[in-house]
């Protein structure tokens, strides 16, 4: 064989051995992206489990199957055409989407609430750029049938109280079945939403139709309240036609903002505000409700458990009257480098709820560094070895 066809086939071996090593990096590279942008999601999401409610005086054992398991997240803020870059865009709709579906698929909750904030730019699109986010934002978060969803109106979605019209308010409940006020019974269990933006107590139209609402809910659970008491119920009860399946337990009240509060000082979650920011103080009416719009709540509905949002960090209080309120912190790494929702278990008697925090952020972008350094060494080290003439 003459030393020009050794060559030959040493460089032949060389450049087959180059693309082999290239091709495996390139399948390397693809198993990076799978893992962090797929199962990371179930990695971190299968973590979190349905607290239990007691059974039988007994913590930890099985729960009713009629006891509902429901899923709280807010604060998702689709991003619209004036805010944020493309990639902005594209990168957390992609990451909202990834969780929110591996939750469905883990967990199958039988309720879902988004407690507001659904779009970023609700308040400034005209009506063309809102349909659009719309069918964004049912794309994204579509839930299996045996799953109930329901939505909440935020101050992004039509704006803050000086900014709310109408035809705001009209196509978003048109959008997404959503009421100024309203009650809801399932299996059972009441809750009550509210629309946040409407009380102001200023006496506005949207205020008054709020508080028109909030009486008249107050009144029906008052009357199931006597309905199910061993005393006939008053006269004017009877008016409410109480379904069988209906029963009257204390509710669960729901909105955008959360109660009155001075500032995040007192909130100690795992998702709560990073200590620079727990000391500001809450301005009522624009980071909360004021204190007269929240003592009113109180003797209206007489909640036994508040879940609110808006601050897009997680808190959670103990009010005077001993009701428990949750802060959901927001579903979007844009706002929170570690987002997280609530998942709730809760009966006509008895809730119980726990934390469910998603992939960080800062985790996801250091795997990707160390698994890339590992790749660009593996390939250095690869040819480093090919130079010398060891060919696999």
């Amino acid at each position: 064989m003459s030393m020009y066809s050794c060559r030959d086939r040493r460089f032949n071996l060389k450049m087959t051995g180059f693309r082999g090593r290239l091709a495996l990096a390139g399948i390397l590279v693809l198993l990076l992206l799978l893992y962090c942008e797929f199962l990371h999601y179930f990695v971190v999401l299968l973590q979190c489990t349905w607290p239990r409610l007691q059974a039988s005086g007994t913590v930890g054992l099985g729960s009713d199957p009629e006891d509902l398991k429901v899923m709280f997240l807010a604060d998702t803020h689709l991003l619209g055409f004036r805010e944020g870059n493309w990639f902005d865009k594209l990168r957390r709709e992609w990451q909202m989407k990834r969780a929110f579906q591996t939750s469905m698929l883990l967990h199958h909750p039988d309720v879902v609430f988004v407690l507001g904030d659904l779009l970023d730019e609700g308040k400034w699109c005209n009506d063309e750029e809102f349909q659009y986010h719309v069918q964004r934002f049912n794309s994204m978060f579509t839930v299996p049938a045996s799953t109930q969803r329901h939505l909440l109106v935020g101050n992004h979605d039509v704006g803050y109280h000086y900014m709310m019209t109408g035809h705001k308010q009209q196509r978003f409940e048109e959008a997404f079945g959503s009421r100024s006020a309203a009650l809801l019974s399932i299996r059972g269990v009441q809750f009550v939403v509210l629309n946040s933006m409407a009380m102001e107590g200023d006496g506005c139209h949207f205020c008054q139709e709020a508080e028109r609402g909030l009486k008249k809910i107050s009144r029906q659970l008052q009357c199931a309240k006597e309905k199910a008491g061993p005393k006939p119920p008053r006269e004017e009860c009877q008016a409410y036609d109480f379904q069988d399946s209906f029963r009257y337990s204390r509710p669960v009240l729901l909105q955008h903002f959360p109660l009155f509060r001075q500032s995040d000082a007192d909130c100690n979650t795992e998702d709560a505000a990073p200590p620079s920011e727990k000391s500001q103080r809450f301005q009522p009416r624009y980071d909360c409700l004021s204190k007269e719009s929240s003592q009113q709540l109180f003797k209206l509905i007489e909640p036994r458990l508040v879940i609110d949002a808006h601050t897009h960090h997680g808190c959670y209080r103990l009010h005077d009257n001993g009701v428990p309120e949750w802060t959901v912190a927001s579903f979007s790494w844009r706002n929170k480098k570690n987002p997280s929702f609530l998942m709730a278990r809760i009966s006509a008697k008895d809730h119980k709820v726990s934390l469910c925090q998603m992939p960080d952020e800062r985790t996801v972008i250091w795997i990707y560094i160390t698994g890339a350094i590992v790749i660009l060494l593996w390939l250095c080290m690869s040819f480093r070895t090919n130079k010398w003439g060891k060919i696999s």
